[in-house]
């Protein structure tokens, strides 16, 4: 199974451009399975606390529904997303629409009225079986199992005063859970990209450019 992480250039706001990069490497990925950053389409709500989430929800709902992605391949593309009348930080797996949220929202997107998720789902591609952990989730690795995965995905932005606290946890959580960890981040304004392929002490990383990161999973 070949699993492209997809690290775009993106201008933080502007839907219509970050659409535009995204099918670009969309359309160069060699990947089964395409992963984007969090926050893909819009930048970060971290970095951008007047944002007006109902409006990135709709515009988001129209943009997904305009990426093309060639039959066979599968793309995990994170926004927020309104169901059932709650906001909620989301990865979705396009197709068939399997969703996983964000289990543990940090205090920005709890105070714009975003709502936790309530469980972990397992993915299942090409007889493989994953995780996606959504950024402050992986402070909560001992709320999540991983028996019986094949690899972990972890939805980020990276930047420069993370960084160095967050790839250790990567690390360790790939040490002791004996499993490769993909994690996917953006180059944008504020955010330097960075993502990697960790397995233990192995890290592969593609920082602070814009491009396409293609990984082997046996």
């Amino acid at each position: 199974m070949r699993v492209s992480l997809l690290q775009p250039r993106i201008i933080r706001g502007n839907i219509e451009h970050n659409l535009t990069v995204i099918q670009r490497l969309v359309d160069e990925s060699e990947g089964d399975l395409l992963i984007l950053p969090e926050y893909v389409l819009t930048g970060s709500l971290v970095l951008d606390l007047e944002a007006d989430v109902h409006d990135w929800v709709i515009k988001s709902v129209n943009a997904k529904a305009r990426i093309n992605l060639l039959k066979g391949k599968y793309l995990l593309i994170n926004t927020l997303v309104e169901i059932d009348g709650k906001l909620r930080n989301c990865c979705e797996l396009l197709p068939p629409g399997d969703l996983q949220f964000k289990l543990f929202p940090d205090n920005t997107e709890l105070n714009a009225g975003i709502s936790p998720g309530t469980e972990q789902k397992i993915f299942k591609l090409f007889d493989k079986r994953f995780k996606v952990v959504i950024c402050s989730d992986l402070r909560q690795m001992d709320k999540i199992s991983t028996d019986g995965l094949d690899f972990l995905i972890f939805i980020y932005h990276f930047t420069d005063s993370n960084i160095s606290r967050v790839m250790p946890l990567v690390k360790n959580v790939s040490k002791e859970r004996k499993l490769p960890v993909l994690a996917s981040s953006l180059v944008s304004d504020k955010n330097h990209g960075f993502s990697s392929f960790v397995n233990g002490n192995v890290v592969v990383s593609l920082s602070r450019q814009e491009g396409i990161l293609e990984i082997e999973i046996q």
